[in-house]
């Protein structure tokens, strides 16, 4: 019995690596002028801008309100760049400068970090940030 990925998760996955990409290059041009660990907060939200605009459009189409949505995905999103800032710095500044250079110990673990609360992430958005409002029956 092999996996199969519904449509929505993969077209998450797609939207998810666009914004991941764009999250991961941002945090280059943030270091130039901030510390690391600043650098992937700010890159967060340029990521997070990015995936709320894209999943909202192309995942999980809604009739909602998006200021409502909004608040939620930023609720969830609180959680996961927990879990994102958390696993990049203990990857980029501890673990990894064990065993190679600083710059790309703190690049490989902040895309560690990215993708690390990917699964956690879709269930959240599509149960909660962007669920479909019930209706009552007639």
């Amino acid at each position: 019995m092999a996996f199969r990925p519904s449509r929505q998760f993969v077209v998450f996955l797609l939207v998810g690596g666009i914004a991941a990409a764009s999250q991961w290059l941002s945090r280059f041009a943030f270091s130039m002028v901030a510390p690391y660990a600043l650098a992937v907060a700010l890159a967060y939200g340029v990521g997070l801008l990015i995936a709320f605009t894209l999943n909202r459009r192309l995942v999980f189409r809604s009739d909602q309100r998006a200021g409502g949505q909004f608040a939620r995905f930023v609720l969830v999103n609180a959680l996961s760049f927990a879990v994102v800032w958390g696993v990049s710095l203990g990857l980029g500044e501890v673990l990894l400068p064990r065993f190679m250079e600083a710059r790309w110990a703190e690049a490989l673990g902040h895309g560690i970090g990215i993708l690390s609360p990917v699964l956690l992430s879709f269930w959240l958005h599509k149960h909660f940030t962007f669920r479909a409002k019930e209706r009552p029956d007639p």
